[in-house]
């Protein structure tokens, strides 16, 4: 059984980012739609990454290793209401988010990037949402980057982008 809320609605999207209607998930998304995703990287200082194994119950990529939060924006939320939603859920964390890192484009979604640097984040300091996240781990980079290869989204690429960025 899914924890995924089925009855969720979100914004639709063409391919130019504008908002062309409404979509509930779990209903088929017509062609040249889109709904808009959004991802944290949380480094733990320069070279470390904060993963979560997504939970058993997840609908997509069930006991997987992902970023760590991010989800689907709700109809009426921007990117960075979002980010800010997902990272508290998940992990317990507060951030107001401003300025995503990238952008990228899938089938069917676009995932909104963001990145921050908690250099002095500890595991005991996170709140998880055991419906969403089974698990999480610090990570070198490079672990990091391995869990994450098998992805639909390029991290390795996008990690050392938010380096540069992050300091």
């Amino acid at each position: 059984m899914t924890t995924d809320k089925l009855d969720e609605l979100w914004d639709a999207y063409n391919r130019q980012g504008q908002i062309i209607g409404v979509q509930r998930r779990g209903d088929v998304i017509p062609p040249a739609t889109y709904h808009l995703t959004v991802a944290i990287l949380i480094f733990v200082g320069p070279n470390q990454l904060l993963l979560q194994l997504r939970s058993h119950q997840k609908l997509n990529q069930p006991d997987t290793w992902d970023v760590a939060a991010g989800g689907s924006a709700l109809r009426g939320e921007t990117a960075a209401q979002a980010a800010s939603r997902e990272l508290h859920e998940e992990l317990g964390l507060e951030h107001a988010f401003t300025k995503p890192l990238t952008t990228v484009w899938h089938e069917t979604w676009f995932e909104t990037i963001f990145a921050l640097n908690l250099p002095q984040l500890t595991l005991e300091s996170l709140r998880l949402q055991a419906s969403e996240v089974s698990r999480v781990k610090i990570l070198s980079i490079e672990a990091a980057s391995a869990l994450l290869q098998n992805s639909s989204t390029d991290w390795g690429t996008i990690i050392a982008q938010a380096q540069t960025k992050i300091g």
